[in-house]
């Protein structure tokens, strides 16, 4: 983020520092009622930002600061990345682009529960999940803010299998998070340029349009991108200037690339490292 966007930003918060506080409201939902051994159950962060105003994705663009969480449970727990759902882009006066979310949003993690029934507590005994969150509410003028929430979810009993919730919520939640990279068909990516300045070309057969929201760039700064489309596919163009010394090879681009088709829209992770799978915030099942 920009030092003076930033300093401005949070000086803003004035004596009223509550404010930030109360324009998002945090809530910790599970898709499972009840937990048994070696279940993979998944958490929802939603936070329910005021009408009129916005937070930011993991990358808040040329603007902003990145909505965090952390999240705790239960000893022997393990708890997977946070992951974000696609943004949205905007751009203010100057040029300035930011990556934001609105309205109602939920972010998901995996858990997984010991497979050991000894390492659980009794059948109906109930486990706790909490998540902190942080975030900056932007409007005209913006706030910091932060807020917690909690989940209990009882232990199934001995030889039951674990009861599912918020089953539509889970559903609709997991549509709005990108995909593997893998299940993009008719996609090519193609590097040019050598030292300091790069260039990405990234077409998508069958597409009506494209946008690219980078989480990490590595030692290179996007500078711009240019879209094109036609009856046959979109293309996007995004230049890349190279901070320090230029790698021998392309740099590693690192984001989520949306698409739209005849069909909708879907989000895909992309990884320009090659030979990588991306799709690398799961717990491996």
């Amino acid at each position: 983020m920009h030092a003076l966007l930033l300093a401005a930003a949070l000086a803003t918060q004035g004596p009223d520092g509550s404010r930030g506080d109360r324009l998002v409201r945090v809530e910790l939902l599970a898709d499972r009622a009840t937990v048994a051994p070696g279940d993979t159950l998944t958490l929802a962060v939603k936070l329910a930002v005021e009408p009129g105003w916005h937070i930011y994705w993991q990358n808040p663009g040329d603007s902003g600061v990145p909505t965090r969480f952390e999240l705790s449970g239960s000893e022997g727990f393990e708890i997977g990345e946070v992951r974000f759902p696609l943004p949205e882009r905007e751009v203010a006066e100057g040029d300035i682009v930011t990556y934001v979310h609105k309205g109602e949003v939920l972010f998901l993690a995996d858990v997984r529960a010991p497979k050991d029934a000894s390492k659980l507590p009794a059948a109906g005994s109930k486990l706790a999940f909490g998540v902190e969150a942080s975030w900056l509410a932007c409007t005209e003028v913006c706030f910091a803010g932060s807020g917690k929430a909690r989940v209990e979810l009882p232990i199934a009993a001995a030889g039951a299998a674990s009861k599912v919730a918020n089953e539509k919520v889970f559903a609709d939640a997991r549509t709005r998070l990108p995909r593997p990279w893998k299940e993009l068909e008719g996609a090519t990516l193609a590097w040019s340029g050598s030292g300091e300045r790069r260039e990405l070309a990234i077409s998508v057969r069958g597409a009506t349009a494209i946008e690219l929201f980078p989480s990490l760039t590595g030692n290179a700064e996007l500078e711009g991108r240019a879209v094109a489309s036609d009856a046959g596919s979109a293309r996007l163009t995004a230049d890349l200037r190279i901070k320090g010394s230029a790698p021998p090879g392309p740099p590693r681009l690192v984001g989520v690339l949306a698409v739209k088709t005849a069909q909708g829209q879907a989000s895909f992770q992309l990884d320009t490292t090659p030979d990588r799978n991306s799709d690398q915030t799961r717990i491996p099942r």
